[in-house]
């Protein structure tokens, strides 16, 4: 689809969404090498933050699967930031939180822990 899409009532879907769907539906599906790409041409769009934390909280998943800390990490942390711009406990959080439990193979990482207590005070703090 190409220029601004406008869509009324309930509907909130439109093309510029399928890149970010068709990575998390390959995050889902354990399949990191087909996600990547596909997320990370979705950062490249003009997403709103929620849209942005939650492409970076799939992206972190994507560094869980394969058991990278770096890619965990770096954008687990850019998710969180996202999360705060949002202003909202919401979307964005419930990603987190279910990320959170993966991390606890990596919790002898001091940055994982970091990122794992940052998640847990992000759903502490009272919206």
């Amino acid at each position: 689809m190409d220029g601004p899409v406008h869509t009324s009532g309930w509907l909130r879907f439109e093309g510029s969404r399928l890149a970010e769907e068709r990575g998390a539906c390959y995050v889902e599906l354990g399949r990191p090498d087909l996600a990547e790409a596909t997320l990370t041409d979705a950062l490249y769009q003009d997403i709103s933050p929620r849209r942005r934390g939650s492409v970076l909280t799939d992206l972190a998943t994507i560094g869980v699967q394969r058991r990278d800390t770096h890619q965990l990490v770096t954008y687990g942390n850019a998710a969180l930031d996202a999360a705060r711009q949002t202003g909202s406990a919401g979307y964005v959080d419930r990603k987190l939180a279910v990320l959170r439990p993966q991390l606890e193979p990596f919790r002898a990482d001091s940055h994982v822990r970091h990122l794992e207590q940052e998640i847990a005070r992000l759903k502490a703090v009272p919206a």
